[in-house]
């Protein structure tokens, strides 16, 4: 499938780690960043999932977190970016997303990884780090069968209840390998591309193109989503002491990565990191030029949020997305609907 063919313009998104010391405040921040941003007409939130993490992450239910925001909301899609699958168990996993997404009115877009970046998760889910792929595909399978309505063996007359129609064709793959992006296409499945440190064009081009070239599914188009940090502020200079000491904490990341062999600068990190900063020109700027979002993203999901940022920081930048930035790049808000006003 060719990549310079007429596009409609992107949906638009944010993705939260849920970052915070106190847990009932953190989730309280997270309820109002999903009310605000369907008032500003983002399209979609989406949540991480984090195991046994202590302030880094702090859902390891975002299901459940979801069920209350979908509570709170109307409009906005509900997205896991991503949920472990081989942590889960693929039925009861079903019937959870099929409750949210009846609850929710068909909004849940269920995003799923294999666990590369939860390898020490592993061990407390009593799961073989090492069989983590096969376990992926099997379960994935499992999983994407049950909401298309399969028995739950063969010969048996037990379905997925409730019944979730249209959730089999909402969801996603994060994978960082050419044979992961073949497989997310051979399955009639979105396809996540990460923040990509380093270098979009020689990281995830080849990801994309592979996952296009490898769609062959004529009644249903490819889903590509690019997640980004973005990170607007009145100017570079601003915007990098918001987030220098959050940096600073991923350098060791670099190190592992082979990216640099001891600490160099705060912008060197950033770009590395590729994080979009500065003033909104600068970011638009930057956006255009990243050679992985425009001409490949039908869902541009932004990380607005660092592990110190505060909740009107957050508010702030979020505003800043959709009232400059993404118009700026072709997105589209949907319209307010009458009455659809956060209770």
């Amino acid at each position: 499938m060719s990549t310079t063919t007429s596009r409609p313009p992107f949906k638009l998104g944010f993705l939260t780690h849920a970052f915070g010391e106190d847990a009932q405040q953190t989730y309280r921040d997270l309820l109002e960043q999903f009310e605000v941003a369907e008032t500003l007409g983002f399209d979609g939130g989406w949540i991480a999932q984090h195991h046994l993490s202590n302030g880094f992450g702090r859902l390891p239910s975002p299901l459940l977190a979801l069920a209350a925001v979908a509570e709170r909301t109307r409009h906005i899609e509900l997205g896991t970016a991503v949920t472990v699958l081989p942590f889960e168990d693929p039925v009861r996993l079903a019937e959870d997303a099929s409750v949210l997404d009846q609850l929710s009115g068909g909004r849940v877009q269920l995003g799923l990884g294999s666990g590369g970046a939860n390898l020490d998760g592993f061990s407390a889910f009593a799961r073989d780090a090492g069989q983590r792929q096969q376990r992926f595909i099997e379960d994935q399978q499992r999983l994407q069968g049950l909401l298309n309505g399969d028995a739950l063996f063969p010969g048996s007359a037990l379905t997925l209840q409730p019944p979730a129609p249209g959730l089999a064709r909402r969801l996603w793959h994060s994978h960082g390998s050419l044979d992961g992006a073949r497989y997310t296409a051979s399955q009639g499945n979105g396809f996540l591309l990460g923040t990509a440190t380093h270098d979009p064009l020689t990281v995830q081009k080849p990801l994309a193109e592979a996952y296009l070239k490898a769609w062959d599914h004529p009644t249903e188009p490819p889903r590509i989503g690019v997640v980004r940090a973005v990170f607007p502020a009145a100017d570079r200079a601003s915007a990098q002491a918001e987030l220098a000491v959050d940096i600073e904490r991923h350098v060791p990341r670099l190190q592992r990565e082979g990216l640099i062999e001891q600490a160099i600068d705060l912008e060197e990190h950033l770009r590395l990191l590729n994080v979009h900063h500065g003033h909104p020109d600068e970011v638009i700027r930057g956006l255009r030029e990243d050679p992985s979002v425009l001409p490949y993203a039908d869902y541009l999901i932004v990380v607005v949020q660092a592990e110190s940022s505060s909740q009107e920081q957050v508010l702030r930048r979020l505003r800043i997305v959709a009232e400059t930035i993404a118009p700026a790049l072709g997105w589209q808000p949907r319209p307010v609907q009458p009455g659809a006003a956060v209770r």
